[in-house]
């Protein structure tokens, strides 16, 4: 009888290890993503928002703002990637097939052409309500800034720097 008590405890302890083990296992994993979590945080369902010569005119907080207005909209622009990415793989296959269906392939560009306008639609929307949200004195430097921007736009046109490399040949450079 001695002996099978004594091997209940055994039992019980390996079974207390075993639970012990398995807990902190389990405090290790949460811990591990909280942290984790800190220094590497999900990406942004939208990156920088970028709307031309009117990105670089904004402040940085706008610039910011604008970009926590895009994330609102986040399920729009993940959608649209979603069915830019369907709608290459169908580009693809239409374009191998012989022969190639010409109206499949113009509907695969007018969707893309529908996409970018919505996209264009939403910069539109978000800019709006940006300039909205400034004080006369913000819009004034917001005003500035394009104005800067614009000129050093047609100071580097004037130089002829097209923002080409020095290396890539010219159009005029092409054999005819």
């Amino acid at each position: 009888m001695a002996e099978s008590g004594s091997g209940n405890c055994r039992g019980l302890r390996w079974a207390l290890i075993v639970s012990v083990t398995l807990n902190l296992l389990i405090v290790g994993v949460i811990a591990g993503g909280i942290l984790g979590h800190d220094r590497h945080p999900p990406r942004p369902v939208v990156g920088d928002v970028k709307l031309g010569a009117f990105t670089n005119a904004l402040s940085k907080e706008d610039r910011e703002a604008l970009r926590e207005a895009a994330q609102k909209r986040g399920n729009a622009f993940r959608d649209m990637r979603r069915q830019s990415r369907a709608d290459m793989a169908a580009l693809i296959n239409a374009l191998e097939a012989d022969p190639w269906n010409r109206t499949e392939v113009e509907q695969i560009f007018a969707r893309h052409q529908s996409r970018i306008s919505k996209r264009v639609q939403i910069g539109d929307t978000l800019i709006f309500e940006r300039i909205d949200a400034m004080s006369p004195a913000q819009r004034q430097e917001f005003a500035q800034r394009l104005s800067d921007g614009a000129k050093r736009f047609e100071k580097r046109k004037d130089r002829g720097d097209k923002g080409n490399r020095k290396d890539a040949p010219s159009a005029q450079d092409a054999p005819n």
